[in-house]
Formats: structure tokens, sequence, C-alpha cells
């Protein structure tokens, strides 16, 4: 049997690999742009009266509510990640994003059904009640372009912000269990039981970009939603005996916050003779 199902589960791995390498890539690609021009110190410029070109890394939080087939999947997720955009000096907006998701609770049905005892626990190896924590995690990748509008002429860098994007999604049911030994949730047979799967999403965003005249506080916030047609990467769910093949409708709706660090361009240096 096991035979059997480490044949399915190891040409199922490799989508998983491939998104893995590719979230950290861009996650590494981050924080090398930010390295790699931070030489350029901030100095002071005209943050209130002048619409700037402004380079910046944002840390980004919030969380959402699923919708559609991942409510059904999963409860609300928090969200944790870093972005690299650039602010015109017409106010458009443009960058590229990697959020993490994570904390979700997994309710899908039938999970794990097929390891359960009549008291609704599972035994590991030792045969030992197995300590299990079961939760949604998975990833936003893409790129974004928007608007910052200001409302007054005390600050024209500052105002709604309204953002569009387009990329990649992923998510996954992942199983922790540090003190236990469970050979069907460890390679090559945790594929079996992970419902991965993958698509493509648009996004929207409306909220409040705040860039600080004294340059110490630089912020925004709003809400923010997303949907997304995805697809099942697994051929085969070791619990249910039920083929995952029919195509998703992944969406949320929540709240994104994120602390914005500028890389200014040095000003020219004035000599007085």
């Amino acid at each position: 049997m096991f035979s059997n199902l480490s044949s399915i589960a190891s040409e199922d791995t490799h989508p998983t690999f491939a998104i893995m390498n590719s979230t950290k890539s861009i996650f590494a690609l981050t924080f090398f742009l930010f390295a790699a021009i931070q030489p350029l110190a901030q100095t002071r410029r005209d943050v209130a009266a002048t619409p700037l070109r402004a380079p910046h890394v944002s840390f980004t939080s919030g969380g959402f509510l699923p919708v559609a087939d991942l409510n059904i999947r999963y409860g609300a997720f928090a969200t944790v990640g870093s972005s690299f955009g650039v602010k015109t000096e017409s106010n458009t907006y443009f960058g590229f994003r990697l959020t993490l998701i994570t904390g979700a609770e997994a309710q899908e049905p039938g999970l794990l059904s097929n390891l359960l005892t009549p008291d609704g626990e599972i035994i590991d190896n030792e045969g030992r009640v197995a300590k299990i924590s079961v939760s949604g995690r998975g990833a936003l990748v893409g790129l974004h372009a928007g608007k910052i509008i200001p409302l007054s002429n005390s600050n024209l860098n500052s105002g709604i912000f309204i953002r569009g994007g387009l990329g990649s999604l992923h998510h996954k049911i992942g199983y922790d269990f540090t003190e236990n030994h469970i050979s069907q949730l460890e390679d090559p047979y945790l594929a079996g039981y992970d419902r991965l799967a993958w698509g493509v999403y648009t996004s929207g965003f409306v909220g409040y970009w705040h860039m600080g005249v004294s340059r110490r506080v630089n912020v925004y916030g709003g809400v923010f939603g997303f949907a997304s047609r995805t697809s099942p990467l697994r051929s085969s769910n070791f619990d249910t005996g039920v083929p995952d093949t029919d195509p998703r409708f992944d969406a949320g709706i929540g709240l994104e916050f994120g602390w914005v660090l500028y890389i200014y361009k040095r000003a020219p240096k004035e000599y007085w003779y």
C-alpha cells in the first residue's frame, strides 16, 4: 500500500518545491534591492510642497476573512510580508510584493479521516496519542500598481491610496507535530493530505498613504480584497480517497497595514566661496 502512495506523492511534490523556491527567491530579492540602494542616504527634502519620486521598502501585516471555496477550507488568515515599490513625482505607484498567509484554522471536510481512531485521535509510530496542530498557510506573490490622490496642498505626497494587483496565489494545509513521529504525515506521504492549490489572483486596495513631513512616520493602511481561480495540484487525497480535480474560486477581504522605509536620492552638495 505504501509503495503505491509513495509513487503518487512523489509526482505531486514537485509543484511544492517550485512554489517554495519561487517564494524564497522573491523574498531574497526584496532584501537584496533594499541593501543595494541603502547607501543612498535620506536627505532633507520638501515633502509637504513637492511631489517626490520615492523608492521604498514596505513591511506589512494584517489579516483577511476567506470567501467562497476558501471559506469552506479555512478560517480567518493572518498576513505578514514585504514589498519593494516606487512612488513617482506624479504620485503613481508601482512595485512587487510577497505576502505570507498563515494561522488559519483548517476546517476541510474529511481531513485525516483515515487516520482517526473512534475517539477522534491520531496514534503516532510509538502507539501514543499524537498532538497535532493543523492550519492553513500559503503566499501571495505579484505585481501591483496604483495612484496616491492628495487631499490638500498641505502634503502633496500623502492621500487616498488606490492600488490593483496581479500575481500568484498558493495555499495548503500544514501539520505540526514536533513531539511525535507520524510516517503518514511526513514525506513522501504528506502530499496526499496537504490539499495544495495554486492559481493567478487579482487584487484591489483602497486606503490612505501617509508620507511624513519629518520623514519619521511613513505608513499606509486600508481595505484589500483578492480573487483567484485556483486548481488542486494533488492527484489524490489519501484520507478521503476522492480525487481533487475541480477548479476552485478562492477569495478574501481584509485589512492591510504597512510601515514604509524610503530611500531618498542624496542631494547635491553646495559650495560657497
